[in-house]
């Protein structure tokens, strides 16, 4: 099930995000950032299934209303099952959202190849992104039909 974020989801969402990206994990000032200012597109994924009543959450993206990848993290012990899939096959159906951008760190190699297999094509580099690395640009069109 995907639904929003919510303030007592934060622990578990540092937990991923350490998990996730231990060289630059976001800290708690900027997932109160994001929830301030997506509130709508924070998004998490969370299993039914395991075991207490909310659900275990899993997983998180936050993308803008433009269609910008702000940040998605799946629990390492639950890659390679389609929740990033989801999730971002989510943020591709958000109503107005006619493409769909993210950056990779250069180094990210398993990042490139899930982006790869969804289609997404490199289209530029941003130099220190990462302060300390580079970041591909990667993008993807929806296939949904232009509205006049």
């Amino acid at each position: 099930m995907i639904r929003r974020f919510s303030l007592p989801d934060l622990d578990r969402i540092l937990e991923i995000e350490q998990q996730a990206f231990p060289k630059s994990p976001y800290d708690i000032a900027t997932f109160l950032n994001l929830y301030w200012f997506y509130p709508e597109t924070f998004l998490v994924y969370v299993h039914r299934n395991h075991g207490w009543e909310k659900g275990a959450i899993l997983a998180y993206i936050v993308f803008s209303e433009d269609g910008h990848i702000i940040s998605i993290a799946v629990d390492p012990k639950w890659r390679k099952k389609g929740i990033g899939k989801t999730l971002v096959d989510r943020a591709m159906n958000h109503p107005h959202i006619k493409k769909i951008k993210a950056e990779v760190r250069m180094g990210n190699t398993g990042a490139q190849a899930f982006y790869e297999r969804m289609g997404f094509r490199v289209v530029g580099t941003v130099p220190n992104y990462y302060g300390d690395e580079d970041a591909l640009v990667v993008e993807k069109r929806t296939s949904r039909p232009s509205v006049p």
